[in-house]
Parts: C-alpha cells; sequence; structure tokens
C-alpha cells in the first residue's frame, strides 16, 4: 500500500549496516496538521541512506511510502504486529526566502490607518 506521509523531520537515527550489506536508517518525523504529536519513523533503505543522514532537523518532508507489516510470533508469548513506512520517493520543499516570510505575515496583519510608528 502506497501512503504520502508529510511533516517536520525531528531526528535522523544512526545508520545500521546489517550482515546482508544492507543498509538502513530512519528519519522521525512530527505529522502537520495534527491535534496531538504524532511521531512516525521513516524507513530509509541503502543508498538512500546517505541522503537522508544529511537531512535538516526542522525541515519539511513529504514522502511517499509504502506500508508494511510483520508479526513476530512466539511460543508462549502474545503475537505482535508491527508496521513500517519504507521510503522509495520524496521532496524537501524549499524553504521560504525572508522577504516572501514577511510578505505573507504582512498580509494577515494589515497596518491600520493610525497605526503610525511616531
Amino acid at each position: 500500500m502506497e501512503l504520502i506521509i508529510k511533516g517536520v523531520i525531528r531526528r535522523v537515527t544512526e545508520p545500521r549496516e546489517f550482515g546482508s550489506g544492507k543498509r538502513m536508517c530512519e528519519v522521525h518525523i512530527e505529522l502537520a496538521e495534527q491535534k496531538f504529536e504524532q511521531i512516525i519513523p521513516l524507513t530509509f533503505w541503502n543508498d538512500d541512506v546517505d541522503e537522508a543522514i544529511g537531512f535538516t532537523v526542522g525541515a519539511t518532508i513529504e514522502a511517499k511510502c509504502w506500508l508494511r507489516g510483520n508479526e513476530w510470533i512466539k511460543e508462549g508469548m502474545p503475537a505482535r504486529a508491527f508496521a513500517s513506512f519504507a521510503v522509495f520517493d520524496y521532496k524537501l520543499p524549499e524553504p521560504k526566502s525572508i522577504r516572501e516570510t514577511v510578505i505573507e505575515d504582512s498580509k494577515k496583519n494589515p497596518p491600520q490607518v493610525d497605526d503610525m510608528p511616531w
């Protein structure tokens, strides 16, 4: 199942290398526009790991992911199911310039007629 997830990068974990030669890194993001804090781990594999470790904490990301599931069953223990979000494509929108930010803020709060600095 394919998902598009948007959020703000909160942390990037250290890359791990497995015996098979595969590499993996998790990027934890906070989902945008949620009532409560929702942190989701996005998984980057192999060549994408080099790009992921260069991400800036606080930057916005839009990732296309494969939703994967797995279960863990051990004798005498309750069965557990896990989900993971494996990223196959992503976008890091360009940050706005200071000028664009000031213009947007001024449109939200326009000056009043009697709003003079003197």
